[in-house]
């Protein structure tokens, strides 16, 4: 039986109303602490069956593990509190070890700012008084070993401690790469979050780019989070603490899915524009060029990657590329050298799929395997989007697990990287999990109907949005957030 070392997932977003792991109320608008969610219960038990309870594997968690964008921390710790409860860390029965390697995405990237800070005021202390201040680093080594201080994630740690003050977890950051190598350095796993493939991450970097080229050409690691991570932290990771805020941006947010509501939510800003105080010839002509510029950009830009039809964009096929071709190639080459395979594991999309890419600088083809995400974008089932666990045994042969795909009756499929018949990992999972039985049927139904359940509550969201802004709101003086916008426009 192949040894299991490490079992990788993404963008699980807990916390967030439309995650398949987030139980929520049946009228989907607030989170229910009291019980867990099936769909997560059922996952943490097919973990606990890929090895025996005495050697679990790693959990590598690919970024996105709570929604800190767009819900409050109160309901993602509520959420992780049911997840640590499920996986049993450090306990008789556990399904992963208690020791979790995060690397953190765009929607809880703050989460790497606080902890990357940390660290440093950690090695400000033991730093010598005569000798010279390095300064803090924006990324972390590839290879984890390399840190001499590791960054550890006292949040994580502290919410995983009062879900379960006996489970001992340790959590260490990788950012924005962790790679796995083996002893003589000729096979590795690079893994990501996978946002910095899109070019919406990486705008602060394109901006500077039209000032001048950088010296090699290359981007680093490093300065891809010094350039992009404030723009990163701004909107896409901290807008959960900005209370009643929060409201009117999930909202808007979730009416991105929607033409009927993108439209409408532009009818309202031209609207509350043309009706304020002051010229109404002046209102008026602003409020048309509000309608206009607003319908070009939000309807042509602020769709992002995952909105689109198809796996990847061409867009962000080139991404993908300059990600491997650049930041990915240099960190290989400088902390593991020449291997002779690379695998590269991302997430980000919430399309899991499973191909390879050549990429100069990297052995190739390097084999390319999405996680796929646990969320529900959309109201239409979109057959794209789903969700795998990757796993990864102790020769770094990969495997992918396909959980779900959006709007089929899937069962548990088990699929190794392209070009790679001779797989051992594949095979030994293949004789040992049966998809018609538990904990495998349990999983695939759960998440089946949990996703249609989170698509109808998602698309009730959604049309109370359009019919309240086609009425231009304004119901009381409290109202909802997104009516606390529209005056505010007014003023």
């Amino acid at each position: 039986m192949a040894t299991v070392k490490w079992v990788c997932v993404s963008d699980l977003h807990l916390g967030a109303l439309n995650s398949v792991l987030t139980s929520v109320t049946e009228d989907g608008e607030r989170v229910d602490p009291s019980s867990a969610s099936p769909v997560l219960e059922a996952l943490c038990n097919g973990l606990r069956a890929l090895s025996p309870a005495k050697d679990p594997p790693q959990m590598v968690v690919l970024g996105d593990l709570f929604e800190l964008a767009l819900s409050s921390a109160e309901d993602a710790a509520a959420t992780f509190a049911q997840f640590v409860a499920a996986l049993r860390p450090g306990k008789s029965d556990a399904a992963v070890a208690p020791a979790i390697r995060f690397v953190p995405g765009n929607h809880d990237h703050h989460l790497w700012t606080r902890a990357r800070s940390d660290r440093y005021l950690e090695y400000l202390e033991q730093a010598p008084r005569d000798q010279a201040l390095t300064p803090e680093p924006h990324a972390t080594h590839i290879i984890p070993a390399n840190d001499v201080v590791p960054v550890r994630d006292r949040f994580i740690e502290l919410l995983a401690a009062r879900a379960d003050p006996e489970a001992t977890v340790t959590v260490e950051q990788s950012y924005p790469n962790l790679a796995l190598v083996t002893e003589s350095g000729q096979r590795a796993v690079v893994l990501t979050h996978g946002h910095f493939i899109e070019p919406l991450y990486r705008a602060m970097s394109t901006l500077g780019d039209l000032f001048g080229p950088r010296p090699d050409g290359v981007t680093t690691v490093q300065e891809l989070e010094a350039e992009n991570g404030g723009w990163i932290d701004f909107f896409w990771s901290s807008m959960g603490e900005s209370k009643d805020t929060s409201g009117w941006v999930r909202s808007i947010y979730e009416s991105l899915q929607s033409d009927e509501a993108i439209h409408a939510e532009i009818r309202a800003i031209g609207g509350a524009i043309a009706n304020r105080p002051g010229s109404r010839v002046q209102n008026h002509v602003e409020a048309l060029l509000a309608d206009g510029l607003l319908a070009e950009v939000v309807c042509g830009s602020l769709k992002r990657e995952r909105h689109g039809p198809g796996v990847l964009s061409e867009r962000a096929q080139a991404g993908l590329i300059d990600f491997l071709s650049g930041p990915v190639a240099r960190q290989v080459a400088d902390e593991i050298g020449s291997p002779r395979e690379v695998s590269f594991v991302f997430g980000h999309t919430h399309k899991p799929f499973a191909d390879s890419r050549s990429a100069v600088g990297l052995p190739g083809p390097v084999p390319v395997i999405n996680t796929g995400g646990w969320v529900v974008d959309t109201a239409e089932a979109e057959p794209n989007k789903g969700a795998s666990v990757v796993v990864i045994d102790d020769d770094l042969n990969v495997a992918v697990l396909r959980c779900y795909m959006q709007g089929a009756g899937l069962d548990i499929e088990i699929q190794g990287p392209p070009n790679n018949p001779a797989n051992p990992l594949v095979d030994d999972l293949s004789s040992r999990i049966d998809p018609s039985r538990d904990p495998w049927r349990a999983l695939a139904e759960a998440a089946m109907t949990t996703e249609r359940e989170r698509r109808r509550q998602l698309d009730d969201r959604m049309s109370a949005a359009s019919a309240m802004l086609g009425r231009g709101g304004g119901r009381t003086e409290g109202g909802t957030p997104r009516q606390s916008l529209l005056r505010h426009l007014r003023r």
